[in-house]
């Protein structure tokens, strides 16, 4: 089992979406205007390949979470970019996007600039 930790450096001014469950992880590198939609992050040591799989667990905000279903390019998209789009639920026959994940259980955490994101593989 390994273990990938990233600091949370800030929390955009809109990064929690009102009546949609997601939320969005990027790196320090995001532009202003996806900035202020995400959760800016750091790993604390250099992310391998394969950080996520179907059932690694990811822990926000003192919850763990399961991924359920993974995109074709969220390991290479969060490995380069720190950019990951993180559902806690989906419409009824709607897709995954390609660089997302979706995790269970479906209530969306409430993190904090200073918080530390674990990513269990």
């Amino acid at each position: 089992m390994s273990t990938l930790k990233s600091k949370v450096l800030e929390i955009g001014e809109m990064a929690y979406f009102e009546d949609y469950p997601i939320l969005i992880l990027f790196n320090n590198s995001a532009p202003d205007g996806i900035r202020e939609i995400s959760i800016i992050h750091e790993f604390e040591s250099e992310p391998s390949d394969e950080i996520l799989k179907v059932g690694s667990k990811l822990v926000m905000g003192g919850t763990s979470y399961t991924v359920e279903e993974l995109g074709y390019v969220a390991n290479k998209n969060f490995k380069e970019l720190g950019h990951l789009s993180i559902y806690f639920k989906l419409e009824e026959g709607a897709e995954l996007l390609p660089g997302a994940v979706r995790v269970s259980p479906h209530n969306v955490p409430r993190i904090n600039a200073g918080d530390t994101l674990m990513f269990i593989k």
